[in-house]
């Protein structure tokens, strides 16, 4: 058997062009990459919520909280999370907000901390000024 390097040198070009063909075809497509955006989102807004509340609460009551019992989220803007018998506490229960933190810290319904919520709808209902 001979060897044939241009034979060879076509087979290869042509493996390389269906695998560039096959890459090309499977690109992600607009939803999928806004899916993927959305849970990336999401798990960093449960994160944080869960970092900084957890930080929160023992600030506050100078006990660690692991894992929350409960845990409620729109998955884009704030989280919620509730702990059952943390230290002293029977129930304690976080609001972390993106971009605001954590805005409301209660333990057995007695409020430890609470912020002013700011407005996501950039101001538009704020009471505008007249200049005449």
């Amino acid at each position: 058997m001979e060897f044939q390097p241009v034979k060879l040198l076509a087979g290869f070009i042509a493996v390389m062009l269906v695998g560039f063909g096959i890459v090309a075809m499977n690109k992600e497509t607009p939803q999928e990459k806004q899916q993927g955006v959305f849970l990336q989102t999401s798990t960093m807004l449960t994160s944080l919520g869960t970092d900084k509340c957890t930080e929160a609460v023992r600030t506050q009551l100078g006990t660690h909280p692991y894992k929350p019992d409960v845990s409620d989220s729109d998955r884009m803007t704030y989280v919620n999370l509730k702990w059952n018998s943390v230290g002293s506490a029977k129930q304690v229960e976080c609001r972390y907000v993106l971009d605001q933190g954590v805005v409301l810290l209660k333990a057995d319904g007695a409020t430890l901390l609470e912020k002013d919520r700011v407005s996501s709808d950039g101001g538009a209902n704020r009471p505008q000024a007249v200049h005449h």
